[in-house]
């Protein structure tokens, strides 16, 4: 069937459907504004709350990935791929590779396109110029290839009529691994750098799911707010998505938002706020204290790559900003960075997704 005929089964589909959280977030690591919590201390946890939502730049929006600092959209009825800032106005745009603009994500300095249509061809261009760096075929034997994700140099894909997640080789295409999709017609995928998950939409069944990326087990879901739901972007606290029909792209709150959201800080936490997050050089460095947390007589950080190397640390008496360097000023590549906050007996943990 194809995908147009299956959205218009959607509709009808969602008014059956009551969909609730399935389990509780099984995955835990630091995020841009970490807590040391009292274990007492229960925190509420949204689940995709739209506290924004604009107009693409057209109907038939599939495509969507974020840079760091702006979307990309991609519109399968234009054949064309839209650079929007976060309020919905338009930045930019250049001709899709091919005929059906679907699944984008973004590796820190390319883009990545899929092609909805046929031949299945995933396309890496670049962002400044949309033009053709190179592609690989894209997995499967059904008639899309939709939903891509990056992570650490592995590229992710799903599509509806094969409901399966990818894992490949982004030199070759060739497939590292796969699982069977929940539900009944992926078209979204991306990737959760604040609990290393990956996120799904399902455009049949209208639901939005956390996955284990290693064994595709649901950690939680929530009902898409479009009937049409299709790709997803992760922004480093929010998530988006888009709806085909509608045009329309929405911003959800998934309980990353921070310590604003908790109320007042708990007497014996310790906050940490790295922003902004994703970061393009400079990182700005904060932290809080409980009333009852103690005397505070230096507080020092420490940055880790993701293989857990140290490659930097200072205090923050002498500095409160972080230029993505190593500690002889050289550049350090795009990739998550873990900075660990020590004052007195207290630690925190945040989480940073840089971006060259």
């Amino acid at each position: 069937m194809h995908k147009r005929m299956c959205i218009l089964c959607t509709v009808a589909l969602m008014m059956m459907l009551s969909v609730t959280e399935i389990g509780s977030a099984a995955m835990s690591t630091a995020n841009s504004d970490a807590v040391i919590k009292p274990a007492s201390q229960n925190i509420p946890r949204d689940t995709g709350t739209v506290v924004l939502q604009f107009a693409g730049p057209s109907t038939n929006v599939d495509g969507l990935t974020w840079d760091g600092a702006n979307l990309w959209i991609g519109s399968d009825g234009l054949d064309r791929i839209y650079k929007m800032d976060t309020l919905g106005n338009l930045l930019d745009s250049f001709p899709a590779p091919n005929t059906t603009a679907t699944g984008m994500c973004y590796d820190g300095q390319y883009l990545w396109c899929a092609n909805g249509g046929s031949p299945l061809r995933i396309y890496r261009l670049d962002p400044a110029t949309g033009n053709i760096v190179d592609s690989i075929p894209g997995p499967g034997g059904g008639s899309s290839c939709e939903g891509l994700a990056w992570m650490n140099d592995t590229l992710w894909n799903t599509n509806w009529s094969d409901n399966i997640v990818w894992r490949l080789n982004p030199v070759n295409g060739s497939i590292f691994g796969q699982f069977a999709a929940p539900g009944s017609g992926s078209t979204g995928l991306t990737w959760d750098d604040h609990d290393n998950a990956l996120w799904l939409s399902d455009q049949i069944l209208g639901i939005i799911y956390k996955l284990n990326p290693t064994t595709g087990a649901v950690i939680m879901s929530f009902t898409a707010p479009d009937a049409a739901v299709q790709d997803l972007a992760f922004d480093g606290m929010y998530l988006w998505t888009c709806g085909w029909y509608s045009g329309t792209v929405y911003k959800m709150d998934i309980g990353y938002t921070g310590i604003e959201e908790y109320g007042s800080l708990h007497p014996s936490a310790i906050a940490l706020r790295v922003s902004p997050n994703p970061s393009r050089g400079t990182t700005h460095i904060s932290y809080e204290i409980g009333d009852n947390a103690g005397t505070i007589d230096n507080a020092f950080i420490r940055i880790y790559d993701a293989s857990g190397r140290q490659v930097e640390s200072f205090d923050l008496a002498s500095q409160t900003s972080w230029a993505g360097t190593d500690g002889t000023d050289r550049k350090l590549p795009s990739g998550v960075y873990f900075l660990r906050l020590q004052v007195g007996d207290y630690t925190a943990t945040a989480q940073l997704l840089l971006v060259r």
